[in-house]
């Protein structure tokens, strides 16, 4: 009798079966890698936009609330400091410094995934349309952690020493409940993905145009200088705030109302808070704090493409 194959030096194939389950699990390990690598590079890239961007995003805040009337962003910034000290424009940085990073996380990981989604073939750049529809994508789905988050660091922005209803976070938190039930930590949340769904479309889309532009002769997979990734992060930072800026002035208005007033529904809808700011000023009233908006998100997105971009590479 012939010994079995096994014996006669042949491996012996494993079923089809087997071949398909662990090519399965295979490619759930570098799926699952793949994914924590953009997670840690979203998460980092997000840390780094709240600590160096929060005093830039409390004048800005303030500035649209309408609570106090500042004839520039550098009046707010020098008031506010003559009258609450340095500190205060760090207001309601602890809960977006929490949660801003997951938010990161969140968004740039689901980024990448849709448009592998849409675009699988990764030899070859994604069309910037299917850039933007990932990046808007990415947006609405983060909504779930920064609406909560805003609606907190809003409240907290807004209010002065002379006139303090929250001691922090906690005690905001417990109010808006208490006031509200824990819908009201969603309140503001349509003009949230409103604002949300485009600003992330045209903030990717505008990201790659720009690195193409600069750079046309670089394909996917190609080590990008850190330079370039700095440039797409700031051109982007600009134009994103300028698209998007009347619908968060709204949203802002309808986060920072106090609980009494945002009970009513008729108080906080878009069209109402949408209207009352045009009483006040028209087509302007909608750019309140653009300048800081834009330096803002020059300055900081050109610090979290690159540290996003530099952290993927390294743990890829």
């Amino acid at each position: 009798k012939p010994p079995p194959p096994s014996a006669r030096g042949t491996p012996v194939l494993p079923p089809e079966g087997g071949r398909g389950a662990r090519a399965m699990a295979q490619e759930w390990g570098e799926w699952l890698r793949r994914y924590a690598v953009e997670n840690i590079g979203g998460f980092l890239g997000g840390s780094v936009s709240i600590v160096v961007g929060h005093p830039f995003d409390t004048v800005k805040v303030r500035q649209q609330a309408g609570h106090t009337a500042y004839a520039s962003a550098t009046e707010c910034l020098r008031r506010t400091v003559q009258a609450e000290g340095p500190r205060a424009l760090f207001k309601g940085m602890l809960s977006p410094l929490l949660a801003n990073s997951a938010m990161s996380a969140v968004c740039f990981s689901t980024w990448q995934e849709t448009q592998r989604l849409l675009h699988p073939d990764e030899n070859e750049h994604a069309p910037l349309g299917t850039v933007f529809l990932s990046g808007a994508v990415a947006g609405v789905a983060q909504c779930s952690l920064a609406t909560p988050v805003e609606l907190v660091r809003t409240k907290l922005q807004v209010q002065h020493e002379g006139s303090l209803v929250y001691k922090g976070n906690i005690d905001c938190i417990r109010k808006v409940c208490q006031a509200e039930g824990l819908a009201g930590l969603y309140r503001g949340n349509v003009s949230m993905m409103l604002r949300e769904a485009p600003a992330f479309g045209v903030y990717f889309s505008m990201y790659e145009a720009t690195k193409r532009f600069l750079k046309p002769e670089l394909r996917p997979g190609d080590k990008e200088p850190m330079w370039l990734e700095a440039a797409g992060g700031a051109v982007t930072g600009g134009v994103t705030w300028a698209v998007v800026m009347p619908i968060d002035v709204v949203s802002t208005r309808i986060q920072s109302l106090p609980e009494e007033q945002a009970k009513d529904p008729a108080q906080r809808s878009i069209r109402r808070i949408a209207e009352q700011v045009w009483q006040e000023g028209g087509v302007r009233a909608f750019y309140r704090g653009l300048p800081t908006a834009i330096l803002r998100g020059v300055v900081l997105n050109a610090l979290v493409f690159p540290v996003y971009e530099t952290t993927v590479r390294g743990l890829s």
